[in-house]
């Protein structure tokens, strides 16, 4: 099914489970079916944080994957779209290696998608442990995340123990990213100028883009291609293309300074920033040809005026997914983060999904 939519410190061990869990039975807070619970998940040298928000009152839980590398779990908690499914289900919010709170003694050259999908593994371990292995077990992985979810999503049987598989704006193939990004570049910037939206910059834009050999894109080149993405978003925004995301509530600022805002942003530009093995293993990593081995149900979401991973990977992903279950869903007047966009129309879709699969 295709749609477009129109804008209307407690630690605990994973190798010693039980004895963590004994000693963290009374540092979470329940009010009859609402949770609020934070725990650390240690796995392979690192101990990484989960944030639980949310009603359990379905007994559904949605783990989220953060984009970057170098985000927080954190950041997808702020805005109308997570405090409204929080409302229906347990939201958990999970910094991932080496990001935000995340801690422990373990190299920065250890760091692999492939241990970083263990990692995955191992919360999801916990979580059935700590909250009964009947919890129904959703995965929403946005932009990185969705590289993350879909190389989780393959190994082993792992897909399996989900209901289901968000995948919001995910790079799941940056050499196809980066390949799309300088086709979008031009397109649409060329329909920009024809209706005389922010021409001079367009112009300019496309001038940087147009020689590009999209048949041997280098790292570097990739790197810069998805600063001028950001930067072609901003005029679509500037020139009211995109609906204009909410305002920064005090909600929001209070998710971000209770949990130590400074100290998960320095994190994680250490990361991004230091890591170049890690970040040379994602922008090369290519999973469309895997794409048919993932065969539970599936929602892609993407906003049409993305240009950081554009809608053309969302249509690939529902060509290319093996599920006979699957939907894609393009919002008419979002970029990157439709969550931001169209909060209403993206709540709408995952309620959808969620009460048809679990």
């Amino acid at each position: 099914m295709l749609k477009t939519i129109q804008p209307v410190h407690f630690i605990i061990s994973f190798t010693i489970l039980f004895y963590a869990l004994f000693f963290a039975s009374g540092c979470k807070k329940e009010d009859n079916n609402n949770i609020s619970d934070i725990f650390y998940v240690r796995h392979a040298g690192a101990d990484i944080p989960a944030y639980l928000y949310g009603s359990k009152q379905n007994n559904v839980f949605i783990i989220t994957l953060h984009g970057g590398p170098g985000d927080n779990g954190l950041e997808m908690r702020q805005g109308n779209a997570a405090a409204e499914l929080e409302k229906r289900y347990v939201m958990v919010y999970w910094d991932q290696r080496g990001q935000g709170l995340s801690e422990g003694k373990f190299s920065a050259n250890d760091i692999t998608i492939d241990l970083m999908a263990e990692d995955l593994q191992a919360l999801i371990l916990v979580l059935k442990h700590k909250y009964g292995n009947n919890i129904k077990l959703f995965l929403l992985g946005h932009s990185w995340g969705g590289e993350l979810g879909t190389a989780f999503l393959l190994k082993n049987n792992y897909q399996h123990q989900l209901k289901g598989w968000i995948e919001v704006d995910g790079a799941y193939d940056i050499p196809k990213v980066n390949i799309e990004v300088v086709g979008k570049i031009i397109k649409d910037g060329n329909e920009q100028i024809n209706l005389g939206n922010s021409t001079e910059k367009w112009e300019e834009l496309i001038e940087q883009v147009k020689n590009i050999d999209t048949n041997n894109i280098s790292i570097t080149e990739g790197r810069e291609l998805n600063k001028k993405a950001r930067i072609a978003q901003k005029y679509l925004f500037k020139d009211d293309i995109t609906q204009k995301p909410q305002s920064v509530t005090w909600r929001d600022a209070g998710i971000f300074y209770h949990e130590d805002f400074l100290t998960a942003a320095v994190s994680g530009s250490w990361f991004y920033v230091l890591n170049n093995s890690f970040y040379n293993e994602i922008e090369t990593a290519s999973y469309s040809d895997k794409l048919c081995k993932i065969t539970i149900p599936t929602l892609l979401l993407w906003g049409k005026y993305d240009f950081i991973v554009p809608p053309a990977l969302g249509r690939n992903a529902f060509k290319l997914t093996g599920s006979e279950d699957k939907k894609l869903v393009i919002f008419n007047k979002s970029s990157h983060s439709p969550m931001n966009n169209q909060p209403e129309e993206f709540v709408d879709e995952i309620i959808q999904f969620v009460e048809g699969h679990q």
